[in-house]
């Protein structure tokens, strides 16, 4: 604050050191009206090699409440998921950008995985190409 008093930004209930196992909230991108975060359990299973299950989640600034969330890139022909950890936000208004690999999209491409725009750009690469920046914008919705 203004004072350099501190106000909790968020507060969460349970207080992690009360869980068993824990479940760590991280918050990772914030626009206007959404707060993008992730949900990590901390458990691991070493004879299976995975762990640290995720779960994603939002809060709706207007709405005063919380969704869990999957994206999805609307440029491939199945349900792509998309996660907002994987994006770099640009402004407060909740654009952001990513990479996507040559290699990966050369592969999509042959498979017949694509569409759109996506799909045209794609045609034209090869695997050694430079990655392709994706710019994400939000829709707007009438609610």
């Amino acid at each position: 604050m203004p004072d350099y008093s501190l106000r909790p930004f968020i507060v969460r209930t349970p207080p992690i050191h009360t869980m068993n196992p824990e479940f760590f909230l991280i918050l990772k991108l914030v626009s206007n009206r959404y707060y993008f975060m992730e949900s990590i359990k901390n458990v691991y299973d070493f004879s299976k090699e995975e762990g640290f299950p995720k779960t994603y989640f939002v809060y709706d600034t207007q709405e005063k409440d919380f969704f869990r969330y999957i994206i999805y890139n609307g440029d491939y022909s199945y349900k792509k998921e998309l996660y907002m950890v994987m994006l770099t936000p640009i402004n407060s208004k909740g654009e952001s950008w990513a990479t996507l690999n040559a290699f990966e999209l050369c592969r999509d491409y042959e498979k017949g995985k694509l569409k759109g725009k996506l799909k045209e750009i794609a045609s034209k690469l090869d695997e050694d190409s430079n990655p392709v920046i994706m710019l994400i914008k939000h829709k707007k919705r009438n609610l």
